[in-house]
């Protein structure tokens, strides 16, 4: 089933450009010390206020505060990826073992978890984060990760619930309940494996929406916090007039941010297509 799978993905043109693209992009951010001898976040005052187009010294130019931009764009790579993937990785395991629980389970459980997820659902999601982090005034990386986490699991839930009710009526399922089987077990042996394949193109492109909500605060100054570099920080400090100035402040990690969204969303959608082929 993998190969045929991987097969099927391989022969989309698109779904291995964003595969590709999202491999270079991790590579680079991962080895963004090794690319670029700059640190992010040390100051020139030599050139203080005056930032310098793309050079020899410095292949993407410097910010208002001298430092080089693409050093803060590769270390800023890293936290936002870092806490895309992160967020990602608390949403997929609460939504897979709540919908996992609903959907075995079944009757009034499965109604009651079910109307939770969708009074969930009827938040606004940003300005929630937004309000969080204003009463209790914590912007540090961990709170983001937890809340883009927690505040992102209701759609895999229902995608592994809707899973495991398909499952439940399956031989292999009976089978196991005939043997004795208890309900913990079932759940974690038969039906969240069985499950995965909705859940893994959920995972691939709650990356990006989770980029791009960290982008969202941090441009706000409600996530990354200086002299943490991250791309929605970045653009923060590259807003009027310093946009007109020096455009390779905003031009940086504006295609940044788009080339990575694109890249996780064609991704997605590879994996989708591969699986949904292989399903029919």
């Amino acid at each position: 089933m993998i190969s045929r799978i991987a097969f099927r993905f391989s022969s989309r043109r698109s779904a291995l450009a964003g595969g590709v693209a999202v491999l270079i992009i991790i590579l680079s951010v991962v080895l963004g010390p090794y690319l670029d001898p700059h640190s992010p976040n040390a100051i020139d005052h030599h050139i203080m206020g005056y930032p310098q187009a793309p050079s020899a010294e410095h292949l993407l130019g410097t910010d208002l505060l001298g430092r080089d931009v693409l050093a803060r764009a590769l270390s800023g790579g890293r936290v936002s990826i870092a806490i895309g993937f992160t967020a990602m990785l608390v949403a997929v395991v609460f939504g897979t073992l709540y919908g996992a629980i609903a959907g075995a389970f079944g009757g009034p459980l499965d109604a009651v978890m079910m109307r939770i997820v969708d009074a969930l659902f009827s938040f606004p999601t940003f300005f929630l984060i937004i309000t969080v982090e204003a009463l209790t005034n914590q912007f540090a990386v961990g709170i983001i990760v937890l809340i883009l986490g927690l505040l992102s699991w209701m759609g895999v839930a229902r995608l592994v619930r809707a899973e495991v009710l398909s499952l439940r009526g399956r031989d292999f399922v009976e089978a196991a309940r005939a043997l004795g089987v208890g309900p913990a077990r079932l759940i974690a042996r038969h039906l969240i494996p069985n499950a995965l394949a909705p859940v893994i193109v959920a995972a691939t492109l709650a990356i990006g929406d989770n980029i791009l909500a960290e982008t969202g605060l941090s441009y706000l100054g409600l996530g990354v916090q200086p002299p943490t570099a991250s791309w929605g920080n970045m653009l923060q400090d590259a807003l009027l007039p310093a946009a007109r100035e020096a455009p390779w402040m905003v031009l940086t990690p504006g295609i940044l941010i788009v080339a990575t969204l694109v890249a996780f969303a064609l991704l997605g959608d590879g994996i989708r297509a591969a699986i949904d082929a292989d399903a029919a």
